[in-house]
């Protein structure tokens, strides 16, 4: 059944994270209104997924003053940092997606777990700012006045506005890992609370070139935002309407909205995200979850308000610990579940009026769950400084922190009797990897020693002729950047192995140049014929590339790399001899 979601327990965040199932960023530590909590030493590790659950490899996450990108499972990592125990925020950032970001509560000297999924800007429509336009999405609908966008520069803009846009619907689980930051937020008198929420919109506006258009300095666009009938009785007349602020990393009040047959109606004054919410006071509540005597990391732990059926979630951290802000003075049920999505525990909990600390939860769950540990070291057998390991089966991948003494040791529940793990390591600050070791669950796994004796490998194209050199792993701002993607197609003829033709392509948006050329791929290939055109040099290129299968980190790539130096001009303008051979890479992740 859909119920309300009021996204309040912001749970101390863990190490075990899952990117095929949706869970649920610059930084400001302390807001002007102090948080409550104080300054910890800690780490936070976390994956950013898109709306299919997919990993986002080359996301920019900023933390404070630094700045990582994700590596190809999504994942990113800042140890030993000063957080703040009563909040810290983290911003992604990627071409083609609205802001992700989240705010989670730091425990001292643990690593705190956060999944950020990231929503693909679609363009609804676009119109003539000088006539204004009345736009409809997904029961949404915004007017905007004639002649009322400016420019960033607070110029006034006359010409085409496209509008990206996407309503978060407040009766959905993926509302949790969509929105920003979580729900706390300051109230109009400057006073922390927490907000349960009756619908959430993300508007950007932009030019034909990508810039970033804003509604006009004294201009208003009207909001009318439907309310799904499973909350509708609950719904107040007037409700208040909060803005997201980046900078701070909380939501702000600023006006209110009107119930008018089933649907909120209001104005805003300029687009980023938007939330139509009730405002409520809070404690704090935090507790740990054991095993038989052993910190649980990665069990999913909802919690839920019995007076109106709103919940919040989030996940244990290292030291089995979760924790976050839940409503005053109300019963709550407390459940837990496994990493397979298996309900395994159920109690119930206040209610409070103050903070509390529960006593520690001891489940004794003995069944589908696996012990796995080991060690990782360098090539040369030395300590390393490898950051996590990748456990995989089947469709679940989990991520598991190595610590200080470069060892690690995690429970992890498996989903069927028998179940097959591939497990591997990876040190993205070195961009090195371990082979893949597969074990079958029998018992607690020992990996033994996982040595990171290969350079990490990440899905890519990559190709060089004269001075020429695109990369589809640049990570350029705005609009200078270039993006890689592929098409696969089996064919299997009379009981053939199966081969499967690649179609592999690179575009720059900077130079409107693709690139894009044909692998055909069977098992125990290791050598092919390619031939590559190259249209913005005015050229093809041919030659033999060296093909290979690696496994690594959890993951299967085919590798295509070579020297093509058979040269045929197809356009004399653009062609210059020396472009002559054509180097190129291909990384393609099965």
């Amino acid at each position: 059944m859909k119920t309300i979601k009021l996204l309040i327990l912001l749970m101390v965040a863990t190490l075990g994270m899952q990117s095929c199932r949706k869970d649920s960023d610059i930084i400001k530590v302390t807001p002007p209104t102090p948080e409550v909590g104080m300054n910890v030493q800690g780490s936070v590790m976390g994956i950013v997924i898109d709306e299919n659950g997919l990993a986002v490899s080359e996301a920019t996450v900023t933390f404070g003053n630094l700045t990582k990108n994700t590596d190809q499972f999504g994942v990113f990592q800042f140890n030993d940092q000063t957080m703040h125990s009563g909040g810290t925020y983290i911003k992604v950032e990627k071409d083609g997606y609205f802001h992700g970001s989240r705010k989670f509560y730091p425990v001292a000297n643990a690593t705190s777990r956060v999944t950020i999924e990231l929503m693909q800007m679609v363009e609804i429509v676009s119109f003539a700012s000088s006539a204004g336009e009345k736009v409809q999405f997904e029961g949404v609908e915004i007017a905007f006045g004639n002649n009322s966008i400016m420019r960033e520069d607070g110029s006034d803009y006359d010409g085409n506005v496209k509008v990206f846009a996407k309503y978060l619907d407040p009766t959905l689980i993926e509302t949790l890992d969509q929105m920003p930051g979580d729900l706390t937020a300051m109230n109009s008198s400057d006073e922390r609370v927490v907000l349960t929420t009756y619908g959430m919109l993300v508007v950007e506006l932009r030019d034909d070139s990508g810039n970033e258009l804003q509604i006009k300095e004294g201009s208003q666009a009207d909001i009318v935002m439907p309310v799904p009938s499973e909350i509708l009785n609950s719904a107040p007349a007037t409700i208040p309407l909060w803005h997201f602020d980046e900078d701070l990393g909380s939501w702000v009040e600023e006006g209110q909205a009107t119930l008018v047959n089933g649907e909120y109606v209001g104005q805003v004054s300029h687009f980023s995200f938007w939330n139509y919410d009730v405002p409520s006071n809070f404690i704090h509540l935090s507790g740990s979850i054991f095993n038989i005597g052993v910190p649980v990391q990665g069990l999913l732990v909802k919690i839920t308000n019995t007076d109106n059926n709103t919940n919040g979630t989030g996940y244990t951290n290292n030291l089995g610990v979760f924790g976050g802000y839940v409503p005053k003075g109300v019963t709550l049920t407390l459940e837990v579940y496994d990493q397979c999505g298996n309900l395994i525990y159920t109690t119930t909990v206040g209610p409070y009026e103050e903070d509390v600390v529960l006593d520690p939860f001891n489940l004794a769950v003995t069944a589908l769950q696996v012990t796995i540990s080991g060690t990782v070291s360098s090539c040369d057998g030395e300590p390393s400084d490898a950051t996590y390991v990748v456990i995989e089966q089947n469709d679940l991948t989990s991520i598991i922190a190595v610590e200080d003494d470069n060892t690690f040791v995690s429970n992890v529940f498996y989903c069927e009797e028998g179940a097959t793990l591939t497990i591997g390591a990876e040190d993205p600050i070195n961009q090195l990897a371990s082979a893949n070791s597969t074990f079958t669950i029998e018992g607690d796994v020992d990996a033994g020693i996982l040595e990171l004796c290969e350079e990490s490998v990440t899905q890519h194209l990559y190709y060089e002729y004269g001075d020429q050199i695109f990369n589809s792993n640049d990570n350029i701002s705005g609009q200078d950047s270039t993006f890689f993607f592929y098409t696969a197609q089996v064919i299997n003829q009379s009981g053939d192995p199966d081969k499967v033709i690649y179609t592999v392509t690179l575009s720059s948006w900077t130079t409107n140049s693709v690139l894009e050329y044909v692998l055909l791929y069977e098992e125990g290939t290791t050598q092919q014929n390619v031939t590559m055109p190259v249209p913005m040099g005015g050229f093809n290129a041919s030659g033999v590339a060296t093909i290979q299968k690696v496994s690594q980190g959890g993951q299967e790539f085919i590798i295509a790399s070579g020297t093509l130096s058979d040269i045929e001009e197809t356009d004399p303008a653009l062609y210059d001899p020396s472009y002559n051979p054509l180097l190129f890479s291909t990384a393609i992740k099965l």
